[in-house]
């Protein structure tokens, strides 16, 4: 019946019904624009790109010998590139890479183009796969390079006045997290466990360690957290950490489809891992096939125990909190962290979204919707627990909105 749709709308209509027979906030619709006429002909194809064919030295050359750079002029570097931006032609500037981690950029390739409109950079930006560009408002802040989605430090020529490039990226990433101090009370916020959280929790834990190990009162604040990868919260286990934490396993529906969209998030790290890593992958994948058709555990194990060998004195207590809005691996890390007994849950219910988990995405007969599928049941549902229900309950409700305030008071009686 489902092949003999040819509407979006109606297609959409019977995806929700059936959604709605589950009962499951992990299954859920993808709404997608619909591509352009101008595109659509051109979708998955390799786009031009511009070749300088510079050199390193000959880039260096060029600066030694350009004494009127304009301030766009330089070489600049971040984790996966380092660029020379020269001028092309008049108001037309070209970023020449020197050195790239991505496979498919050659020394030599442009990678950004920038034009100059008055005293205004608007630039362009041609994705890692080269299949597709897009126009960027480009300014220079001090040493940093804003590329709107992109940032890069200056390394040439040299700049007064310096900015942590990591900052800089978290100070426009709204969902990255943050760490502020109060009246000896350390405050995290944890919107979500995406994108590059991992790397900026990493970044505050080392930046304010002697700080935050002198610090007795914690707040986690996991309000409106979307989920993501609860790891990113597990960063912070050293300090939560005062006994044996029991972990359920989950086990995954494994069908062909679901392996192959499990592999796409680890096929970078496979084609470039070294022999005996790739030899380590091909042993758990042929395990992973080998099970088809089944619901797969791959730890083999309902449970499993974390244990560290050190309780730290501070934090003495922690707040965690949560809301309708945590959902997910949020809902996850709050299970891990409340079995410290040092952690005190404090808001309201949280979401509910986390009994089924590991989501894919699906494509359907039409370009503008895409389903989400869970792939993973979480093995506590055997024991008749469940998340999805209620949401976890806080150990202490809540109300009114200065909940910062109300924690900071309840923590340090």
């Amino acid at each position: 019946m489902s092949k003999e749709i040819t509407n979006d709308s109606i297609c959409a209509k019977q995806l929700q019904n059936w959604i709605s027979f589950f009962q499951d906030k992990h299954l859920r619709i993808k709404y997608n624009k619909p591509k352009s006429n101008i595109n659509s002909n051109s979708e998955n194809k390799k786009i031009e790109i511009l070749h300088t064919g510079l050199t390193e030295n000959q880039l260096t050359d060029y600066f030694k010998k350009n004494k009127k750079l304009d301030p766009i002029e330089g070489i600049y570097e971040n984790s996966s590139y380092k660029l020379a931006i020269t001028q092309a032609k008049p108001n037309l500037y070209y970023a020449t890479i020197i050195k790239t981690q991505n496979e498919n950029w050659k020394e030599g390739e442009v990678k950004l183009t920038i034009k100059k409109i008055n005293q205004k950079y608007l630039g362009t930006f041609y994705e890692g796969d080269k299949t597709d560009f897009s126009e960027h408002d480009v300014k220079i802040v001090d040493n940093i390079l804003d590329f709107d989605i992109v940032f890069y430090e200056k390394l040439f020529p040299i700049v007064k006045t310096k900015r942590d490039i990591t900052e800089y990226e978290m100070s426009k990433d709204r969902y990255a997290p943050s760490l502020n101090f109060k009246d000896n009370v350390a405050i995290w916020k944890f919107p979500s466990f995406e994108n590059n959280a991992y790397e900026q929790t990493e970044y505050l834990l080392k930046k304010y360690k002697t700080k935050l190990e002198n610090t007795p009162f914690w707040i986690l604040d996991l309000r409106n957290n979307s989920g993501g990868d609860y790891s990113i919260g597990l960063q912070l286990l050293d300090y939560i950490y005062t006994k044996p934490i029991l972990n359920y396993n989950s086990e995954m529906r494994m069908t062909q489809s679901n392996f192959e969209k499990w592999y796409q998030f680890i096929a970078e790290y496979y084609e470039n891992a070294d022999s005996k890593t790739k030899k380590e992958l091909d042993e758990r994948m042929n395990k992973m096939k080998s099970h088809y058709g089944e619901l797969y555990n791959e730890s083999g194990t309902q449970t499993d125990t974390i244990k560290l060998d050190n309780v730290k004195i501070n934090p003495l207590k922690i707040a965690l909190l949560i809301n309708e809005n945590t959902v997910s691996s949020g809902e996850l890390f709050t299970i891990l962290a409340k079995q410290s007994d040092k952690v005190l849950v404090m808001g309201t219910n949280s979401g509910g979204m986390m009994d089924y988990g590991n989501v894919v995405t699906y494509k359907t007969n039409f370009s503008t919707i895409k389903i989400q599928l869970p792939t993973n049941r979480q093995l506590w549902l055997d024991t008749n627990f469940s998340v999805d229900k209620e949401g976890l309950k806080p150990d202490i409700y809540l109300k009114e909105n200065n909940w910062i305030e109300q924690v900071i008071k309840l923590i340090k009686q």
